[in-house]
């Protein structure tokens, strides 16, 4: 029964994840910007992280000196590159098609953990990386006779995959130093809370935050359920499974993403795009299902 709950918490989590889409669209509609919206929703995502762990656990919010530039590099240039280029994404292509190029990041964290990490890549693993990469092309317009993505939205879509992929990297750092996920979920999510302040103070929409209420309010409840809520369903699952499975149980992310896109906002699927939003969750799930069998071995 544990393990049954645990795998509903991280599809539920998966699913929240799945919201953000919607969120910004929706949010963007009454006029805030994407910079606002994200500095409000990381700020509810951190805020109360660190106010339990200042009532709880003091000691989980050090961290030392040398290890600054870890945190700093997950704030920015991970989660503030991701944000920044999903959001683009959105508006430049729509939400199923940004949330299928979202999931070319296992493909790069493959790649990338072979490269710093010295893990093996198998005809398995390879395999999967270009089947992601034509579900990308499929995602993309090919096939479909029209061009369904530009340039642009197909780079910016990459971008928010590559930093996607590069919170894994940092985050994996950052265990390997001793830190707990509460230190390097609160710590990189203040980062870039900061980071997007900084830059809505710059461009004057932090005005935004008191001049369109209801926006403020949306971007709030955006930030306890896609951040808060999300991770600690997603942290309640991995208490009770493999960290495999969990990211298995996940890729129902960007499916769910695309379904909303197209029930809220009518964004309609050709069958190409269909066809492609399939092929990268199974590039996803294929190299999921290697690593339990790795595990299962050991």
């Amino acid at each position: 029964m544990k393990k049954k709950k645990a795998a509903l918490a991280v599809i539920a989590s998966a699913m929240l994840w799945g919201t953000y889409g919607s969120f910004l669209t929706l949010i963007e509609a009454r006029g805030m910007s994407a910079t606002v919206i994200n500095f409000l929703r990381f700020a509810a995502a951190s805020l109360p992280i660190l106010l339990y762990l200042c009532v709880k656990d003091k000691e989980a919010l050090k961290v030392r000196k040398g290890d600054r530039w870890l945190f700093a590099a997950n704030g920015l240039a991970s989660i503030l590159f991701f944000t920044l280029c999903y959001a683009a994404a959105i508006r430049e292509t729509k939400i199923a098609t940004a949330a299928a190029l979202l999931y070319t990041a296992p493909a790069i964290v493959l790649l990338l953990s072979a490269l710093l990490f010295a893990e093996k890549l198998t005809p398995r693993k390879i395999a999967c990386v270009l089947l992601s990469v034509l579900g990308c092309a499929l995602v993309s317009g090919l096939g479909s006779g029209g061009a369904a993505l530009s340039l642009r939205g197909l780079l910016l879509g990459l971008g928010a995959g590559l930093g996607y992929a590069l919170y894994s990297i940092f985050s994996r750092l950052i265990q390997q130093r001793g830190y707990s996920a509460f230190t390097n979920v609160c710590h990189t999510f203040l980062i870039a809370a900061a980071a997007y302040l900084a830059i809505a103070l710059f461009d004057g929409t932090a005005a935004q935050i008191t001049a369109l209420p209801g926006a403020t309010l949306l971007s709030v409840v955006c930030g306890l359920f896609t951040g808060l809520l999300a991770y600690l369903l997603y942290t309640a699952g991995l208490r009770e499974m493999e960290p495999s499975r969990a990211a298995q149980l996940a890729t129902i992310e960007p499916v769910f993403a695309a379904l909303l896109g197209a029930v809220l906002f009518r964004q309609r699927l050709s069958w190409t795009e269909i066809l492609g939003v399939a092929l990268v969750v199974a590039a996803v799930v294929g190299m999921n299902l290697r690593r339990a069998e790795k595990s299962a071995e050991g």
